[in-house]
């Protein structure tokens, strides 16, 4: 069966990225069958750039943030193959092709995702310690092989592995639709949903860069208190939802709520507010993890004194929603945090 791939490219008020982006989606060795492009309520000259391109879908709304946009624009995409790309990235040429020919190899997979390029706001390339430490080779990634990756603070000795950047992810239609709509509240972390949504049925992970991720001052998410929320978010909707629940051990369910107290603790760290109850979750973190059969690291027993110690908090101010809504370098999708 020929596989229909949609491309759902969410934007708010990226009209100088988005030439670039389209254009190398236009250009894919293997096309795709459809692109939408979800304006979530873009103020700049997105509306009159994107006549540019009369190949693409086009549909404004009011801005809602990425995860009731994404939601949109699934809805109105007929693809049985469903890829992700936010509006300031783009895609290497043979990138579809790649995808294809591995969900082709195995039409039990949920998905396929990959390594990428970092550029910066100019695309010029920028280079991390940690982006060659990723495998030579292919993997077939699970959901019990990631349980214990993800921490904000990396466990001593993880037995899972997770690798690739979660906003390159193409997933198979039937394998995502169960887990939609998304609440508001998980913003920029919905990149994290459709890798949840694969990893079920099993990715496969290629460690070739086929697109380039653009590293800029709007998308920064390590230490924000809005992408730390909506990552608290994403997981505990996760957790909730039975379509997810019922692929989780008892052992993963309780490292995903270690990994949720985790971040409710430093986010009372970080901003003074629900002081106790989040020094009662930096409490419970080492406690689940020595249950579970694992040691916590070293800065989880540090996490209860830094919520209650009156020590000079951090500013950190919380953007409007309408910049959380096109491009999430959140905690969920940062290469840094959870893929290492």
């Amino acid at each position: 069966m020929t596989e229909r791939v949609s491309v759902l490219i969410c934007t708010y008020n990226y009209a100088r990225y988005l030439p670039q982006c389209l254009t190398s989606v236009l250009n894919q060795t293997r096309p795709p069958d459809e692109i939408i492009v979800l304006d979530d309520g873009s103020t700049d000259t997105t509306p009159e750039l994107i006549k540019q391109f009369p190949e693409v879908r086009y549909v404004y709304q009011q801005n809602t943030g990425k995860a009731v946009a994404f939601g949109r624009a699934f809805a109105l995409s007929s693809g049985n193959i469903i890829c992700h790309l936010d509006a300031d990235d783009y895609w290497e040429l043979n990138k579809l092709e790649r995808v294809l020919n591995c969900l082709a190899e195995n039409s039990k997979l949920g998905g396929v995702v990959h390594e990428v390029n970092h550029v910066d706001v100019s695309g010029r390339p920028i280079h991390f310690p940690w982006t060659s430490a990723h495998p030579a080779e292919p993997l077939l990634l699970t959901l019990d092989e990631c349980e214990d990756v993800g921490f904000l603070y990396p466990l001593p000795k993880p037995r899972g592995q997770s690798f690739g950047v979660p906003n390159t992810s193409c997933v198979r239609r039937a394998f995502l639709e169960d887990l939609l709509p998304l609440p508001r509240e998980v913003g920029g972390s919905t990149d994290g949903i459709l890798i949840a949504g694969g990893l079920r049925y099993g990715m496969a992970y290629l460690p070739d860069p086929l697109a380039a991720y653009r590293i800029h001052g709007r998308n920064a998410g390590f230490g924000n208190v809005a992408s730390t929320q909506e990552t608290i978010c994403m997981w505990e909707f996760l957790l909730a939802h039975p379509s997810f629940r019922r692929y989780l051990s008892d052992r993963h369910a309780n490292l995903l709520r270690a990994k949720i107290l985790e971040r409710k603790a430093y986010l009372a760290s970080r901003t003074g507010q629900r002081v106790l109850s989040g020094a009662w979750a930096g409490i419970c973190v080492p406690l689940i993890l020595a249950a579970n059969g694992y040691r916590c690291n070293w800065k989880h027993l540090a996490l209860p004194a830094a919520c209650l110690l009156p020590i000079k908090r951090s500013r950190v101010k919380r953007p409007p929603p309408a910049e959380l809504a096109s491009h999430p370098q959140t905690e969920s999708s940062s290469p840094a945090i959870v893929q290492r």
